[in-house]
């Protein structure tokens, strides 16, 4: 079981170090330095409005954001997709003769 948790260990710090992961907390750091952003995407929280949004969409950082976060949410379904294949290999096939 130890050995487990230190293999669980060792891949959350080597994603935590990706270039991915780092890139997205680098433009988050970016966003709450942004003070007009933070107070659009705080206004927004309160009272979403389409004018907002727009403003809030329009921004070249939260684009980048985005764009970011959108490839770590596939970056998670190919690890997931390779997870099930993993896991399919370790499971006996009992087959009725």
């Amino acid at each position: 079981m130890n050995e487990l948790m230190d293999k669980i260990d060792n891949l959350k710090n080597e994603l935590d170090s990706s270039s991915l992961v780092l890139d997205i907390k680098e433009i988050q750091k970016k966003i709450r330095m942004d003070s007009h952003l933070m107070g659009l995407l705080e206004e927004y929280s309160v009272h979403p409005r389409d004018e907002i949004k727009s403003e809030i969409l329009e921004s070249n950082l939260f684009q980048e954001y985005k764009l970011k976060e959108t490839e770590l949410n596939l970056f998670i379904m190919e690890m997931n997709q390779r997870l099930k294949v993993i896991s399919k290999k370790g499971k006996c096939n009992h087959e009725s003769h």
